[in-house]
């Protein structure tokens, strides 16, 4: 537990620290005319506390239903790892199926930093070819903005692993060697959570939790009342079989709430005898969008609260899977003549993406009524279900069906 040294205001300290540096020694003051890290310049207000029995069987039954349950391997090896191929060194890069919900949510948020933190740098690529450094900042970022929209902007928890056990596992729980070693960390200023997660950012980036860490860290961040009182149904959990990610957990992970469905708002459903089965939605415009499958098939309708989101990227999800859809250009959303004719980047980290896929889709076209027999690429699907009979042109790469 960490706490200010002194009551005097921020500037004084700052100050005072500044002032204690000399700098008469030549050899020196070239190490000294260097920018000071601001992180070191006020304390983090940053209460810790290990994890108890209690919270961790919790926890577990939240997000798989039982207490005897534990992560999945695919679960334990993923962390937030940067593809090192030159023309996708922003995307992160997934092991193995399971936790690409959790994944292509944070690999949207990182999009958000990267390309839009910059108003300037509206249509330009060179946005997407980050420096190893700049990119595991927008990392940072992005984990920052998830947790604390969760809070509800006033507060959040990073949970870290300890290295070891802080209580005994006993009865009904079934020891993961992770989350019998966390600490919880809370802060309650924005720039103190940002400040901490730079800090230990190689915990999520280099791993290898680092996937559990942040789905840990959301659901505590929310509270795991306020999480099960998002679900339409109390008996919901966030991970399901196969080890996916469900609707709710994305929706957390995009929204801060973990809400059952993609429409808007609430739907209530008479089920007669008077009573009444209420559906929760999205309530809001979100920062990040959805587009999906099974809207082609019928079988759920994205509302425009994620459909149109405040940014043009969209998790894709598409035959169980989740994956990214961006563009470089702000105005896609707010412009109809940007609408007409634009660039829909796309990225998969799961399937060994080895080079940039640009598609072009075209609203000034009209696309055929497709023949039966037609092999129509499924995230085509996907996009027209935003932009109906839009032509698509993959420029030169293979479709992906």
């Amino acid at each position: 537990r960490r706490s200010p040294t002194s009551t005097g205001c921020k500037e004084d300290q700052m100050k005072e620290v500044l002032e204690l540096v000399d700098v008469e020694d030549e050899e020196t003051t070239g190490e000294v005319n260097k920018t000071p890290d601001l992180s070191t310049l006020y304390m983090l207000q940053i209460m810790s506390k290990a994890i108890d029995i209690s919270l961790a069987k919790e926890l577990k039954n939240l997000l798989f239903g039982s207490s005897l349950c534990c992560f999945s391997e695919e679960w334990k090896i993923q962390s937030f790892t940067f593809s090192n191929i030159p023309q996708l060194k922003y995307g992160i890069v997934q092991k193995k199926g399971g936790p690409c919900g959790v994944l292509a949510a944070v690999q949207a948020c990182v999009l958000q930093q990267l390309i839009f933190a910059d108003t300037n740098r509206n249509k330009d690529t060179r946005c997407l070819q980050p420096s190893e450094a700049h990119r595991t900042k927008c990392l940072s970022l992005a984990l920052a903005d998830i947790l604390w929209r969760a809070g509800g902007h006033e507060k959040a928890l990073v949970a870290l692993p300890s290295g070891r056990q802080q209580f005994t596992p006993t009865g009904k729980y079934k020891a993961d060697g992770i989350l019998e070693t966390l600490i919880l960390h809370s802060a309650t200023r924005y720039e103190d959570l940002i400040v901490f997660l730079q800090q230990n950012i190689h915990q999520f980036e280099a791993g290898p939790y680092g996937c559990i860490l942040l789905t840990v860290s959301v659901i505590l961040s929310r509270s795991i009342n306020l999480v099960r009182n998002d679900f339409d149904v109390l008996t919901n959990r966030l991970i399901g079989s196969h080890g996916y990610c469900t609707q709710e957990l994305v929706n957390l992970l995009l929204t801060g709430k973990a809400v059952s469905n993609v429409f808007n708002n609430v739907i209530e459903l008479d089920s007669g005898n008077g009573n009444i089965t209420i559906l929760k939605g999205i309530t809001s415009r979100s920062d990040i969008g959805l587009l999906s499958l099974f809207e082609h098939y019928d079988v759920c309708q994205v509302g425009c609260y994620l459909k149109t989101p405040k940014y043009p990227i969209w998790l894709v999800c598409s035959e169980s899977h989740f994956s990214v859809l961006f563009c470089l250009e702000k105005d896609l959303l707010s412009d109809w003549k940007t609408g007409r004719r634009f660039d829909l980047y796309y990225y998969d980290g799961l399937a060994n993406q080895d080079e940039e896929i640009r598609l072009t889709v075209d609203m000034t076209q009209v696309c055929p009524e497709n023949k039966e027999n037609d092999l129509t690429p499924p995230l085509e699907h996907c996009i027209r279900t935003k932009w109906q009979g839009a032509v698509i042109d993959w420029n030169g790469t293979e479709p992906i069906l």
